[in-house]
């Protein structure tokens, strides 16, 4: 009987978490940001798109992927680049969630067009068709990396974080 009922609770438990990701945004920016950010689906059809070619490492094909690039959803956010950028503004980092609790960083200096100019893509298609489910709604695509590990699927969230304190 208390089998039964522990699978009972993890049922709902399980089913209240599905409902609360799906109520959620598209995709959340926040952290140490001016403008915090949470875009719905058609908040994000509005943002300037952008298409890259990439070989996909893990599927061992090339495709052109389209999206939105993450240099251009930071400065959305209010995150400083170019000029604007140097002192403790150069220790900032980026860190992308996945929906499954993955996670990966980037430095803002990598991703400043005037210093590293590393193209990332938050990508919402590819071959001009929507992602498939265990990839999207939307997907990192970072092609220069030379192993796919900050290819992240089921992207849920930016956060950057400024300044991190030296230990």
């Amino acid at each position: 009987m208390k089998t039964v009922r522990l699978l009972a609770v993890c049922a709902i438990l399980q089913i209240a978490a599905w409902a609360q990701q799906s109520g959620a945004g598209l995709l959340e920016i926040s952290g140490d940001v001016p403008h915090p950010r949470s875009f719905q689906e058609q908040d994000w059809k509005q943002l300037k798109h952008t298409s890259m070619s990439a070989t996909n490492a893990h599927e061992k094909k090339t495709a052109t992927y389209s999206g939105v690039l993450l240099l251009d959803l930071l400065k959305e956010a209010g995150v400083p680049f170019g000029e604007n950028l140097r002192g403790k503004g150069l220790t900032i980092c980026v860190v992308i969630s996945a929906a499954d609790g993955y996670q990966v960083t980037f430095s803002i200096a990598e991703l400043d067009e005037s210093i590293g100019n590393l193209q990332v893509l938050v990508a919402d298609t590819e071959d001009g068709k929507p992602l498939a489910q265990a990839s999207g709604p939307l997907r990192l695509v970072v092609p220069a990396d030379k192993r796919p590990a900050r290819w992240v699927r089921r992207v849920k969230s930016i956060r950057v974080v400024a300044n991190p304190s030296p230990r």
